[in-house]
């Protein structure tokens, strides 16, 4: 299982909520197929208030590809992945043409 915290840019609310009807939407059947070829079982985001008054996510990616996740789509261009990849630039400011943030390290299990 992956997870990385990451903050949502001020003012990209809307678009994250948008980003995330998209997904749960007209856009399923890409997104589960994305799921499916990266071996995720399951992939969840939690919208987090945070005590300033921004937000931040909390994203989820369980199954057997959920460790090595960001590192795949990173490298991916397919065209479903690009857009998923544009979107993660707009609303969490994550640019995949640089090096990656440090993933998180599991402390407590």
């Amino acid at each position: 299982m992956g997870a990385i915290a990451v903050p949502i840019v001020p003012g990209k609310l809307d678009a994250w909520s948008s980003w995330m009807s998209e997904l749960n939407g007209v856009r399923k059947a890409g997104f589960e197929e994305l799921n499916s070829r990266y071996g995720l079982t399951a992939h969840r985001a939690w919208l987090q208030q945070t005590p300033d008054g921004g937000h931040t996510v909390i994203a989820v990616h369980d199954g057997p590809g959920g460790d090595d996740f960001m590192a795949r789509i990173a490298a991916s261009d397919h065209p479903f992945d690009m857009w998923f990849k544009e979107n993660i630039r707009e609303v969490h400011g994550l640019d995949f043409s640089g090096p990656m943030p440090p993933l998180p390290e599991l402390k407590l299990a």
